[in-house]
């Protein structure tokens, strides 16, 4: 189902639409000042309203000092406009909540995010705008309208993407999949569906961008709070917020609103107890409330921040994280009894830690969680990050006050982040340095000129003394250890900046043990970029036992392997269930190891079935989207075929087609507008004006055409030149766009100075309206030196889009005539 044809549905815009109380508050705080009695009267007609604004203007919310009775009384107290918007709030909750729920969906934690950011708009601009602090309180209020309506009317063109439990809660690239399914983003969409339900006049210009945090800077004032705003909901209420991210926030937004520790502290508490005064006046109780991070002051933040800090660097392997966690929790909880669970960084497994008084004990290692035999019983503090359970806290904490304990659980989450960390940098460093400690290989980093940075073990028993020999160049340390040089080739390979690597054999006489020995030497070095500048990577391997026919396959897979590190193609092999085996070094980080299925999904145009039964076929050739990182994914052209003797193994080249793809969006976008004005093109005006009659007559609403050129435009073309005349073009269409209502008319360039509009919905004298505003606006703007002559004309029985723009025309070249600066009426034809 179309989004249009959703829009056109009485039935499902009923779905949410807003009852006539909420309409006519709507209406009224619209208004630049409210009028009490005709507030009032909106109230009245609606008893439990009028009740609950009352119980909710007498709550913690205010703080005020004597109780108010009458909602007359609560207007001069608040203000008729800050009175206003508690009405709509509560009209908007109820009937929302009540909408939702008919459609089989909890608007809870919607609710939670809407109250929050609403409350903290209102705050933040209350210090940066407070002009439009009240205006600001409803825009926030309704700005994600567009999901929760679609999710009551049409929850399958709701993005995948989107979380099932809180719509409203943003997402990575949530932009790009909402363009993609609708045409436009949710800010927009509640834009069109405010304007449908007859509230335009609210004009809330920052529901388009309330999730650009990054470009916070580049928009007005009101547009920030609601920004901010948008943002903090989600860190302190977001169920997988990382907390490191909630208190960088929190000092981002300290630095917006240019406060000190205490200002900022308080105003996070002002926040917080307006927000549970709505929640308990609204009958909305807060679940799990001591795990929202608003609950803790940022001072408790961030003590659990720096002590998580230790895990990130924690050295000495996956041991040495409970001995830190065991000093923490002692030092800050006086906790000396408890049993912490880790999971294993890659595993799904858990091993098991206890301590008693100063002793610590691994009690048990690579167990399933079910498996876990805890001695202390009872609830736990889970560790998780992003939702991914990463272990468990037990402890003897009988003698921990309320707040001690809620600071307990604060310093977990913090945990949970700090080891995910770990577990992805600190504990696969150390592994990887063990792994080369270990591997029966001589390693060694050189840099760019060929001296010496560090070895390892092995490479330090192959050269012998010559490694403590002082000497810092490799090809002379290798000459002093094994009486072999690597010749002008290897000189050449280091001095010229386009050779990436080498390799070569060796013959030579090893002292590595009591007695010299004859040995066989592969030899190889890469040049890699690293932080500090380019680097020399070595890597030599004693290759005694190995056959000459061996070695000369070895040298052949070398060059194999250059060659395909040379193809600008990805090359990958697989077996039958899509596993990654082998990958183009470039590559290998990003897809060895992973299957082919989960990191690339076919495009549409693919219609077989996406999974191992594609390899049954000799040859494939398949477009996907590799996603290489977390993003949306690049477009590739996949060639896949079986290799010849491999059994199960299947090779597939992988061909990056964005610079295509990118090549047909340009030209499908200069398809259908026009490059100069960045209006809608001749070719598409002409389509679209036929689709418009045929839905008029389907839906009998009403759709006219304004079609006119410039009057004294060739004029500024002689005499200005013809960039003056672009500029005047360009000024003309900015007007068209800024007169015209977004999504219901379109203006086109049709051709030279001729533009047409197409305008849906309107009425004869709505139209005539509409062309003389912008008939004026252009002639105020050029100041009468470039004027427009136009023709006007509706929809008429038996029109086809070549007869309706026929009339227009005819009509334009008539006002023309009669002295410009003129729109006139098509003559109906007899």
């Amino acid at each position: 189902m179309s989004l249009d044809t959703i829009l056109e549905s009485p039935r499902l815009m009923m779905k949410l639409s807003f009852p006539p109380v909420m309409l006519q508050l709507m209406e009224e705080a619209a208004k630049p000042e409210p009028d009490f009695s005709v507030m009032g009267k909106i109230i009245s007609t609606d008893p439990a309203l009028s009740t609950t604004i009352l119980s909710l203007v007498n709550s913690p919310f205010y703080g005020l000092s004597q109780e108010v009775s009458d909602l007359k009384r609560a207007a001069i107290v608040l203000g008729t406009r800050e009175l206003l918007n508690l009405a709509v709030t509560v009209s908007y909750q109820k009937h929302t909540t009540g909408s939702l729920e008919k459609c089989d969906y909890d608007i809870y934690n919607d609710w939670m995010l809407t109250v929050w950011g609403a409350i903290s708009a209102q705050l933040i601009a209350s210090r940066t705008c407070p002009e439009h602090a009240d205006k600001i309180y409803l825009c926030c209020l309704l700005k994600d309208i567009s999901l929760l309506f679609l999710r009551c009317a049409a929850p399958e063109e709701l993005p995948d993407k989107c979380h099932s439990d809180s719509i409203t809660m943003s997402y990575l690239n949530q932009d790009a999949a909402e363009n993609d399914a609708w045409g436009m983003t949710h800010g927009a969409l509640s834009q069109l569906l405010l304007s449908r339900w007859k509230l335009k006049t609210l004009e809330c210009s920052s529901l388009l961008h309330h999730h650009s945090l990054d470009d916070l800077d580049s928009f007005d004032l009101p547009t920030q709070a609601v920004i901010l705003a948008t943002k903090w909901a989600e860190m302190e209420l977001g169920s997988f917020s990382a907390p490191f991210n909630v208190l960088q926030f929190e000092v981002k937004l300290q630095t917006a609103l240019s406060m000190d520790a205490e200002d900022i502290e308080e105003f996070r508490s002002v926040c917080r107890t307006k927000f549970q005064s709505m929640l308990s006046t609204l009958g909305m109780g807060e679940s799990d409330s001591g795990a929202r991070f608003y609950n803790h002051s940022i001072k408790s933040l961030q003590s659990s921040y720096f002590m998580s800090l230790e895990l990130l660097t924690a050295e000495g392997g996956l041991n040495s994280i409970p001995r830190i966690i065991g000093r923490h929790v002692k030092l800050n909880w006086d906790v000396n009894e408890w049993e912490l669970a880790l999971k294993l960084p890659d595993l799904d497994k858990y091993s098991l830690y206890k301590a008693e008084g100063a002793a610590l004990n691994k009690v048990a290692s690579k167990v399933v969680r079910p498996d876990l035999r805890w001695s202390t019983h009872g609830a736990g503090i889970k560790i998780t990050s992003r939702g991914v359970d990463l272990g468990e806290f037990r402890c003897v904490c009988s003698g921990l006050s309320k707040d001690e304990k809620k600071n307990l659980e604060l310093y977990f989450k913090f945990v949970g982040q700090a080891y995910e960390h770990y577990c992805s940098n600190q504990h696969l460093t150390e592994g990887r340095s063990l792994t080369l400690e270990t591997l029966p290989l001589g390693i060694a980093r050189l840099d760019i000129s060929g001296d010496l940075l560090d070895m390892n073990e092995e490479m330090g028993r192959i050269l012998g003394g010559a490694g403590v020999s002082g000497v810092k160049d490799f090809g002379e340390l290798l000459d002093i250890g094994v009486s072999a040089g690597l010749g002008l080739e290897w000189r050449a390979f280091v001095d010229e900046e386009a050779k990436k690597s080498f390799s070569k054999i060796l013959c030579v006489r090893l002292r590595t043990g009591s007695t010299p020995r004859e040995a066989c030497l592969y030899f190889s070095a890469y040049k890699q970029k690293s932080e500090e500048g380019m680097a020399i990577s070595v890597i030599m391997e004693d290759m005694t036992e190995v056959s000459e026919s061996q070695i000369q396959a070895l040298k052949q897979r070398d060059f194999l392997e250059g060659l395909i590190d040379s193809m600008r193609d990805v090359v990958l092999t697989v077996d039958a269930k899509g596993n990654v085996h082998y990958a183009s070094s470039r590559y290998s980080k990003i897809f060895l190891g992973r299957n082919i299925f989960n990191i690339a999904s076919p495009t549409e145009s693919f219609t077989g079935r996406w999974g191992p039964e594609i390899f049954e076929d000799k040859k494939t050739v398949v477009e996907v989207l590799m996603k290489r990182t977390d993003s949306a994914g690049l477009p590739f052209e996949l060639v896949i075929s079986q290799l010849a003797g491999s059994g199960d193994k299947y090779l597939i080249v992988a061909r990056d087609m964005t610079t295509i793809r990118r090549l047909e969006e340009k030209l499908k976008k200069q398809a259908v507008f026009d490059g100069l004005t960045e209006l809608f093109n001749h070719t598409q005006f002409n389509t679209m004006l036929a689709r418009e009659i045929t839905r008029s007559r389907r839906t009998k609403r009403p759709v006219g055409i304004l079609f006119f050129d410039l009057d004294g435009f060739k004029k500024v073309n002689d005499t200005d030149g013809h960039q003056a005349g672009d500029d005047v073009l360009k000024t003309v269409a900015k007007i068209l766009k800024e007169e015209l209502r977004a999504g219901m008319d379109f203006p086109c360039r049709y051709g030279g100075d001729e533009f047409g509009v197409i305008v849906t919905e309107v009425r004869p004298d709505s139209l005539e309206m509409i062309g003389n505003r912008i008939r004026m606006k252009i002639d105020k703007k050029f100041s009468g030196r470039v004027t427009i002559s136009g023709g006007m004309t509706v929809l008429e029985d038996g029109d086809t889009s070549v007869s309706m723009l026929k009339r227009a025309d005819k009509a334009a070249y008539d006002a023309k005539d009669l002295g410009g600066n003129l729109l006139k009426w098509a003559e109906k034809e007899s």
